[in-house]
C-alpha cells in the first residue's frame, strides 16, 4: 500500500432505450428547438439568475432498511484502518494508518482511548499498520499480531510481528517484537490478519503493486513468491529455521517451488477477512482493477484467479495459470456501485435479528453496504443494506458477535434499523415536475435553467441532443487551474435527446428521453425520464431502465423503413459513464473529474459566439462562471467537421465516445489512455498489441501505424456483437466515425493496399454469375483482414448494386462471427441474429416449470449443438468440460448464465487458443497436448492438428469460448428452462 490508504485500497471505475413509436407529428415548434443545428443561444443565455423552482429533492426510491449511527460518538481517531477484540476481553482496540494504537471500553459515552503501541516510536520510516490481532490464547501468554509496512519497496517491507503485552496492562511492549515472516513492501500489500477457528495465524497479501499496468511483478499466479496470496502459518511452533511452523495439511506443501505458507492465491489486494464464528468458512473482499469488486467464501487451496481474470473478465488472459482452476468469485459488484471493496463479517448477534447469518460488507468509495445469505453452497439473497456517507476501512465483531463499522476519516459506527418514512412518492415522476422547464410541450426553461453547447459530441445512433445546466442559489460555477469543477449543491445537468422519425426530415424529430445529472453532496445522481406518445411530458424510468423499439423511415434502408432499438439505460449503466472515481492523469485521486461529461472547458470553450463573445468568456461576463484560467489551449473539435487537422477530429472521437472508460481508474480493461490531452505517444496504443483478443487478425495491433486492417480498434468500432466498442451508450455501428478512424490509422504511417485486383470481381460492369460472385466473397472474407478490407469497400460505395447485394447476404450470415459481426448490421433488424443479453429474461426462464426428459430429448437432437462438443454418457463428443456431473457444479441459474454468457468464465484447461503458422496459417481450438517440438491443437469439431514448433508465428489465448453464444437463439423459453433442468438433474 502506498502513503495514503486510498491509493491502494481501491481499484477503478467507470450510461443511456419494448414499444413502437409511431405517430403524427403535431409540434412545429420541436423543429425551431431541436433541428439540425443546435438553438441560438443569443436568445436564451441571460444574466445569472437562480434556479429556485427545483423540485429534484430525495429519491424516487423506498429507503434502504438499515442507517448508521456513531458507536461511541466521542470517540475520534486519525485515520483508523483496524478495529478489532481481543478473546475474553471487554475492550476494543483501533489501529490507526500512521501506527498508533490504541485501546478502549466499548460504551457509548466513552470518552477515553489509551495508546498501548506507537509503532511509528520504533520505525521512524513506517509506512503504515494494516493489521492487528490477538492470539485465541491471549489471557495466558498475552501475545499481540501486528502487520505492518515499511517506506520504500524494500523485498522484507511488509511484515508481520509478534509483540506481548506487559503483565500488568494492556500496554504493548515494544521491545518484544519478534518479526515472523515478511514479503515485498511496495503497494497492494494486503495486510489483515486473523486467527482461524484451528488456531492458525492467516495472513492476506497483494500483487506488491501499483495499480496499472496490472499485475507488473506477474505475482497473481505465481505461487513461488508469498504475493497475491492468502498464508496460513502455525505461529506456537518453529520448523527448519522459521519462527512458525508450515501446516502439513497446507495445500502446497508437496508442491515443488511452491510456497508451503500459501492457502490460497489468485487475489489482487485482499481487503478484511474473516471467519463465519458459528460455520468457521472463510470471507475475503478483493479489491478490483477495472471493472469488478469481488467477495470471496475462501475454499483451502483456491485460484481466485487474478491476473488472468478480475472477477471473470479476462485481464492477462494468455498467462500460464497457477496449480489450481480459477474459481469465481462468490459475490462481484461491477464499477457502477463499488469501487474499493471492504470486506466485512458474518452477523452472529443479537440486536439485529433478521441479519443472523448474513454476510455484511461494503465499499469505501461508495459507502453502501450489502448482505449476503448463503444457502445450499450459493448466495440466495442479497441486498443492500445501507447508504452511508462513511469510507468504510474496516468491520469488527465483538466477543459477543455484535457488528461494527470503521470510518478512515474517524469514527467507529453500528447499524440501526432505518425509521426513515418512505417519501418515493414526492419526487418528481414527471418531468414538468422536477421544475426544469416551465413549459414541455416546447422545452422552455425556468429562470436559472441555462442551455449551453459542446464542441465534440459522442455518437449516439442518429440521435440529436440539447443541454441545459440549472444552478440554484447565488454561487457560480467556480473552475480552476488545476482542473477542478466547483458546483453550486443540488446543481443539475440536463441532456435532452431526439431523433428524426423520417431520416434527413427535422420535421420529423422526436424526443426519446431526458437524462438529468442531480447534484447531492458529492454524489451525482442520474435520472432519466422518457418522453410520452403525446409529446407533451416525459415519465421517470425505473431503476433498470428500459427499451424502446423505433421505427424509421430511412430511404437508404431494406424496403424504406429501419427498425432500431433503443436503450434507456438504468441508474446503474449511467454510472458506468459518469463515474465519480475516474482520475486524470493530471489529477489527484479523488475530484469529480468525469461525472459531468460534457462540463470540461475543452469542450464548452466552443466557437459558438454569443453576443459577439465565446460562450465561456459570455458565462463570466454574465456571471454563470468563476474561473481563474483562461480559455482552453486545445479544445476539441467536431470529428465529423472535415476542414479541422485529421489528427485532431480522430482525438476528440476518441475523447468523447472511448476516454470516459479508457483512462486510468475508469474501468476499462485494456490499458489504454484516451482522454484528449494524451499525446499521442502516451497512449499505450499505437503499435501496442491487443490483452482482450485479436479476433482473428494476424500479427493484430491496437492501432497499426498505417494499416487499420491489422487495427483491433477499427475492427471493435465497426462490427456488432460480443467485442463492440463503445460497449454501452450506443448500438448502431458510427460509419462516419469508422472512416474517420480508418483515414487517421492510415495516415499514422505507410501500410500495405491490397492488389487492386483483389475486388474487381465487386465493381465488374458485368455482374458475376452467383456461383463466382460467392466463391469471391468467400475467398476475401476467410480471414478477419479480408472482411475488414471488404467492408471498406462497401463503405466507400466501390461495389456494383448487384455485388452489393451478395456481399451484405452472404457476409451478414457468415459462419465466422468475427466476419458475420462486421456485417450484421446491413442487414434489416428482423433478419440479423437473436442477441440473447437483450431479450432473455433469466428470471422468467427460472421461475418456468421445467421437465429434465424433455431436456434430455432436446440435448440429444440437432435443434441445439450441446452433445456435439459435450459428452453425457455415451452421448456426445468431449471437446468441452464432460457434463455427467454438472449439476453438483452449478445450480440452474448458474447454468443458464454458463449457457447464455459462454465467455464470461472458462475453465482453464478449456480456454481456447489461437495458432498462426508462418505460412499463414490460423487455427483456433483448445490445446490439447504440448512438448518441446510440437503443439497439438483439437478444434470446435474435435478434430487434433499438430503444429511443429518450428512452424508457429505466435500461439495466444483467447477471452472467447468456443462455444458459440447464440447457442438457444432459436429456442423457446420452454426449451431452455427444460435444458436447464435436465443440466441440472445431472449429479
Amino acid at each position: 500500500m502506498a502513503a495514503t490508504l486510498c491509493s491502494a485500497h481501491r481499484s477503478t471505475f467507470v450510461q443511456p432505450r419494448l414499444w413502437t413509436l409511431c405517430f403524427a407529428l403535431h409540434c412545429a415548434g420541436l423543429v425551431a428547438i431541436l433541428g439540425g443545428a443546435e438553438p441560438s443561444l443569443a436568445t436564451t443565455l441571460a444574466a445569472r439568475t437562480p434556479w429556485t423552482q427545483s423540485q429534484l429533492r430525495g429519491a424516487p426510491d423506498a429507503p434502504p432498511p438499515y442507517r448508521v449511527r456513531p458507536a461511541f460518538p466521542a470517540l475520534r481517531f486519525n485515520r483508523p484502518v483496524v478495529l478489532t477484540n481481543a478473546p475474553g476481553l471487554t475492550e476494543l482496540f483501533v489501529a490507526e494508518q500512521d501506527g498508533g494504537i490504541y485501546v478502549f471500553q466499548p460504551q457509548r459515552d466513552t470518552k477515553q482511548r489509551e495508546l498501548v503501541l506507537q509503532m511509528k516510536d520504533k520505525y521512524p520510516n513506517l509506512e503504515a499498520v494494516y493489521g492487528l490481532t490477538f492470539h485465541p490464547h491471549f489471557q495466558q501468554n498475552r501475545e499481540v499480531f501486528v502487520c505492518y509496512v515499511l517506506q520504500g519497496a524494500g523485498p522484507d517491507g511488509s511484515r508481520v510481528s509478534r509483540f506481548r503485552t506487559r503483565t500488568d496492562s494492556l500496554q504493548i511492549d515494544p521491545d518484544s517484537e519478534q518479526i515472523l515472516i515478511t514479503w515485498l513492501g511496495s503497494g497492494h500489500n494486503g495486510g489483515c490478519i486473523k486467527f482461524g477457528p484451528d488456531g492458525y495465524l492467516y495472513i492476506t497479501t497483494g500483487d506488491g503493486a501499483s495499480p496499472s499496468p496490472p499485475d507488473p511483478l506477474d505475482a497473481g499466479q505465481d505461487v513461488s513468491n508469498l504475493l497475491s496470496a492468502i498464508l496460513r502459518i502455525d505461529v506456537d511452533q518453529v520448523d527448519s529455521g522459521r519462527p512458525y511452523r508450515i501446516p502439513s495439511d497446507n495445500p502446497f506443501v508437496h508442491l515443488p517451488e511452491a510456497r508451503g505458507e500459501i492457502y490460497a492465491f489468485g487475489f489482487r489486494n485482499p481487503w478484511k477477512m474473516s471467519f463465519d464464528r458459528q460455520t468457521g468458512d472463510l470471507w475475503v473482499g478483493d479489491v478490483g482493477w477495472e471493472m469488478w469488486e469481488m467477495i470471496d467464501r475462501v475454499q483451502k487451496g483456491g485460484n481466485y484467479g487474478w491476473s488472468i481474470v478480475e472477477g471473470d473478465q479476462p485481464v492477462r488472459p494468455n498467462d500460464t495459470p497457477g496449480p489450481a482452476p480459477i474459481l469465481p468469485p462468490t459475490i462481484k459488484h461491477s464499477h457502477a456501485e463499488a469501487a474499493s471493496i471492504t470486506g466485512g463479517f458474518v452477523y452472529r448477534g443479537q440486536r439485529l435479528p433478521d441479519l443472523a447469518g448474513v454476510y455484511v460488507y461494503g465499499d469505501y468509495q461508495s459507502g453502501v453496504m450489502w448482505g449476503a445469505r448463503m444457502e445450499d453452497e450459493r448466495v440466495a439473497w442479497h441486498q443492500e443494506l445501507a447508504h452511508t456517507p462513511l469510507q468504510l476501512v474496516g468491520f469488527c465483531e465483538d466477543n459477543a458477535g455484535e457488528l461494527y463499522l470503521l470510518d478512515y476519516r474517524d469514527q467507529i459506527y453500528e447499524l440501526v434499523v432505518n425509521e426513515e418514512p418512505d417519501t418515493s412518492q414526492a419526487f418528481p415522476h414527471r418531468l414538468s415536475e422536477t421544475g426544469l422547464f416551465t413549459s414541455t410541450t416546447d422545452l422552455t426553461p425556468a429562470p436559472g435553467v441555462m442551455p449551453y453547447r459542446i464542441n465534440a459530441r459522442s455518437w449516439a445512433d442518429n440521435s440529436q441532443s440539447q443541454r441545459w445546466i440549472a444552478l440554484p442559489g447565488d454561487d457560480p460555477l467556480q473552475h480552476n487551474r488545476n482542473g477542478r469543477w466547483r458546483y453550486p449543491d443540488s446543481t443539475v445537468l440536463v441532456k435532452q435527446i431526439s431523433i428524426e422519425m423520417k431520416a434527413g426530415d427535422p420535421s420529423s424529430l422526436r424526443h426519446l428521453e431526458t437524462q438529468v445529472l442531480v447534484l447531492e453532496g458529492e454524489r451525482w445522481r442520474p435520472y432519466t425520464y422518457v418522453w410520452n406518445e403525446s409529446q407533451a411530458d416525459a415519465e421517470l424510468v425505473g431503476a433498470a431502465g428500459t427499451e424502446l423499439a423505433l421505427e424509421i423511415e430511412d430511404a437508404n434502408a431494406p424496403g424504406g423503413r429501419r427498425q432500431q432499438s433503443w436503450r434507456v439505460h438504468g441508474r446503474k449503466e449511467c454510472i458506468i459513464c459518469h463515474n465519480p472515481w475516474v482520475e486524470k492523469a493530471t489529477a489527484n485521486f479523488g475530484i469529480q473529474s468525469a461525472s459531468p461529461l460534457a462540463m470540461s472547458i475543452e469542450q464548452l470553450d466552443t466557437n459558438a459566439f454569443v453576443n459577439g463573445a465565446r460562450q465561456l468568456q459570455q458565462w463570466r461576463e454574465l456571471g454563470w462562471l468563476q474561473s481563474s484560467t483562461a480559455d482552453a489551449e486545445n479544445p476539441l473539435v467536431d470529428p465529423y467537421d472535415e476542414r479541422a487537422d485529421l489528427n485532431l477530429r480522430a482525438r476528440s472521437y476518441l475523447a468523447v465516445n472511448c476516454a470516459h472508460c479508457h483512462q486510468f481508474n475508469a474501468g476499462g480493461t485494456a490499458t489504454i489512455l484516451l482522454s484528449y490531452e494524451m499525446s499521442n505517444d502516451r497512449m499505450n496504443l499505437i503499435d501496442v498489441s491487443p490483452t482482450q483478443g485479436a479476433f482473428g487478425i494476424a500479427d493484430a495491433k491496437l492501432v497499426a501505424s498505417g494499416d487499420p486492417m491489422r487495427s483491433v480498434l477499427f475492427y471493435r468500432v465497426s462490427k456488432t456483437g460480443g467485442g463492440r466498442m463503445p460497449r454501452i451508450g450506443s448500438r448502431e455501428v458510427d460509419r462516419r466515425g469508422a472512416k474517420l478512424l480508418r483515414d487517421w490509422i492510415t495516415s499514422l504511417g505507410d501500410g500495405p493496399q491490397p492488389p487492386a485486383a483483389t475486388f474487381a470481381w465487386a465493381q465488374a460492369a458485368e455482374p458475376a454469375n452467383s456461383v463466382t460472385l460467392h466463391d469471391s466473397i468467400a475467398s476475401v472474407t476467410a480471414n478477419t483482414r479480408g472482411a475488414l478490407e471488404l467492408l471498406a469497400v462497401l463503405e466507400d460505395d466501390r461495389t456494383t448494386a448487384t455485388a452489393r447485394a451478395a456481399i451484405i447476404e452472404q457476409c451478414g450470415r457468415h459462419e465466422t462471427p468475427e466476419v458475420r459481426d462486421l456485417f450484421e448490421s446491413f442487414l434489416p433488424a428482423d433478419q440479423r441474429a437473436k442477441r440473447l443479453g437483450a431479450v432473455v429474461d433469466m428470471e422468467a426462464i427460472l421461475k418456468l416449470p421445467a421437465d429434465a426428459p424433455r431436456g434430455q430429448q432436446l440435448f440429444a437432437s440437432n435443434r441445439v449443438n450441446c452433445k456435439n462438443c459435450h459428452r453425457i454418457g455415451d452421448l456426445g463428443i468431449a471437446v468441452g468440460p464432460p457434463l455427467d456431473q454438472i449439476g453438483k457444479k452449478y445450480d440452474a441459474r448458474q447454468l443458464l448464465q454458463h449457457i447464455l454468457e459462454p465467455s464470461r468464465f472458462i475453465e482453464p484447461q478449456y480456454v481456447p487458443y489461437v495458432l498462426e503458422t508462418h505460412d499463414g496459417q490460423i487455427l483456433t481450438g483448445i490445446l490439447s497436448q504440448q512438448n518441446d517440438t510440437s503443439v497439438t491443437l483439437q478444434d470446435a469439431t474435435s478434430r487434433l492438428h499438430q503444429i511443429e514448433r518450428d512452424n508457429i508465428a505466435s500461439l495466444n489465448r483467447q477471452t472467447v469460448s468456443l462455444m458459440p453464444e447464440l447457442l438457444l437463439s432459436e429456442l423457446t423459453a420452454e426449451q431452455v428452462a427444460d435444458l436447464v433442468e435436465y443440466l441440472r438433474t445431472r449429479n
